[in-house]
This record gives structure tokens, C-alpha cells and sequence, in this order.
């Protein structure tokens, strides 16, 4: 129902428009497919041809933010983040400081942003110094700034693309301002100045790429502490004792022979002596003794062996 009440919709307005409206609108609808540098000229075209003919504005609006887009996509970045007049400031100061508070202004950095802030200023700075050592102009410096600032933005923090479309996307940035053929490039960069932009990019952004894509992928601080482990131990806390954790001594089986009478404790020890002293006797020095004792053994076991029955009381 919602796509017939459309339909109705779209019929009525064009029975109220003329054949030349009903045209453009048509040339407008087949210009809006645009998809690069090459269709921008005839959706330019047919936007001002809308215009003209009083279209509806939905529909040029919808076209404009094509044709915006597309303009983005394709306009050089020289001095959209770093004016001309700040680039020469900052190459002619000596202030790393001065330098860094700049581009963080510039850049849109804010404090706030804590460690991603501080992070990307650092990147900023040091994008800027591979410009000095280059020797670039203020163009070619504040085109790479711009070039650096949104391979980050759009790889790192918009798509966390994988490092391979970041490459791809590094690589369009720069033929758009390596090959003078407009409206597609702008030739700022020299091939010689590109090929070292895209080393400069492997050494530094490239290979830290898995820490700037970290630092959007986990947004906690991480607090770390160091604990210096103690050579002796901790006392442990004293612990509180009351009258009913007490007991008599006598009640305990480990402390009797504490409490026993001293005549008893001499006695028992003369009886472990003389147990000692009579095995001892008992055991035989060498082998012909022990021999000599088994022998007398089985002699006085056949002796005594019916010795009950001689001793037994006669049965009355």
C-alpha cells in the first residue's frame, strides 16, 4: 500500500509538471548516479537546469549532496586543515612546543581526548617534521598534513578498515595529488616526492597501524601498579582470646606424664631399663651362641613340654 500510495504520489506530480520540467527531472534522476570524478560535470549541469526549471527542492538538495560528495572526494587537500599563513609560522619557528600547540589547534585536537589527543599530536608533529626534512613548500606540507589527518580519521576512527584497504585508501590520496590532469588530480607532489610519502607512511603509520586502531577499539585506561614484594612477611593481625579458649592441662593427653608422682615416674623408668638391659642379655653376640641357644630351646620344650599333665590333680 505504501509503495502504490508513492506511485500515485509520483503520478500526480509529474501530470502537474510540462514536458520540459518532466525532461530535466529525467536528466536529473540519470545524473544523480554519479559515481566519480567524470560525472560530476553533468550532474553540475543538471542541477542548474533543475534549478531553473523549479523543480522540486527535495530533489536538487538530494542531488547537491551527491555532487558535494563527490567534490570531497575529489578536490586536493592543500590548506583545507593548515592555512598557508600558519603553515609559514610553523616553519619558521624553532619551538617544538609552539609547533605542537599549533597543529593541535588546527587539527581540532581537544584535551579531553586525554591519550588520544596527546597521540595524535605527536603524529601531527611528526608528519610535519618529515615535511621540513623533505624541504616541502608550505603546499606540499599542508597537503600532507591534510593527507595524514584524514588516512587517519577515515581507516583508524570512521571505518577500522584493515590495513590493506588503508594502503588502497593512501594510495588514491596520493595519485589525486601526484598527476596534474584536472578535474581527476592536482600535481603537487613530484613521482620521486610520492614515492618517499610512501615510505615515510610504512615506517611510521603503517607499522604502528594495530596501535592506532587499538586505541579506538578499547576506550578504558588501563592503570598499572607496581607492588614491591616484602622480604619478611606480614605479622598477621592479633586475634582476641577469651576465658573459654582455655584448658586444664591434666585434661591434656600429651602433657600427662607432666603431672605424674615422681616415685611413679622412677619406677616406670627403672622398668624401661631393666627391659633394655634383659633383652640385651637375651640377644646372642655371634652366630655359634645363637646356634648353642636354639639348641637348649628345643631341649627344655621336649621337657617341659607334658609338664601339666605330670603336675594335674588325681580325679576323685
Amino acid at each position: 500500500m505504501a509503495k502504490l500510495a508513492t506511485d500515485i504520489t509520483f503520478i500526480n506530480a509529474s501530470a502537474m509538471l510540462s514536458e520540459s520540467q518532466i525532461q530535466k527531472r529525467r536528466d536529473l534522476k540519470a545524473a544523480m548516479v554519479a559515481r566519480g570524478c567524470e560525472d560530476m560535470e553533468p550532474l553540475r549541469v543538471a542541477i542548474e537546469a533543475a534549478t531553473e526549471a523549479n523543480l522540486d527542492a527535495s530533489e536538487i538538495q538530494d542531488a547537491q549532496q551527491i555532487l558535494s560528495k563527490l567534490e570531497a572526494e575529489t578536490q586536493p587537500l592543500t590548506f583545507t586543515d593548515v592555512p598557508r599563513a600558519d603553515m609559514e609560522v610553523m616553519q619558521a619557528s624553532t619551538s617544538r612546543e609552539e609547533v605542537v600547540a599549533k597543529l593541535a589547534k588546527l587539527m581540532r585536537l581537544s584535551k579531553e581526548d586525554g591519550l588520544q589527543a596527546e597521540v595524535l599530536a605527536d603524529f601531527h608533529f611528526h608528519n610535519f617534521m618529515f615535511c621540513q626534512r623533505s624541504g616541502f613548500c608550505s603546499e606540499k606540507a599542508s597537503a600532507l598534513l591534510s593527507i595524514m589527518r584524514v588516512l587517519h580519521s577515515t581507516a583508524i576512527v570512521k571505518q577500522k578498515a584493515k590495513v590493506e584497504q588503508a594502503r588502497a585508501l593512501l594510495e588514491k590520496l596520493l595519485q589525486r595529488h601526484s598527476r596534474q590532469l584536472p578535474p581527476f588530480s592536482v600535481g603537487i607532489y613530484t613521482k620521486k616526492e610520492a614515492d618517499a610519502i610512501r615510505e615515510y607512511a610504512n615506517r611510521t603509520f603503517f607499522r604502528h597501524y594495530s596501535m592506532f586502531a587499538s586505541m579506538y577499539e578499547q576506550p578504558l585506561d588501563i592503570v598499572l601498579r607496581k607492588v614491591e614484594p616484602g622480604v619478611v612477611p606480614h605479622v598477621p593481625p592479633p586475634a582476641e582470646f577469651h576465658v573459654s579458649h582455655e584448658l586444664d592441662p591434666h585434661e591434656v593427653p600429651e602433657l600427662q606424664d607432666l603431672f605424674q608422682p615422681k616415685a611413679v615416674a622412677e619406677e616406670d623408668e627403672e622398668a624401661k631399663l631393666r627391659r633394655k638391659s634383659e633383652a640385651k642379655m637375651l640377644k646372642p653376640k655371634n652366630r655359634k651362641e645363637a646356634t648353642l641357644l636354639e639348641i637348649i630351646d628345643e631341649a627344655m620344650k621336649a621337657q617341659l613340654e607334658d609338664i601339666d599333665s605330670k603336675f594335674a590333680l588325681p580325679e576323685l
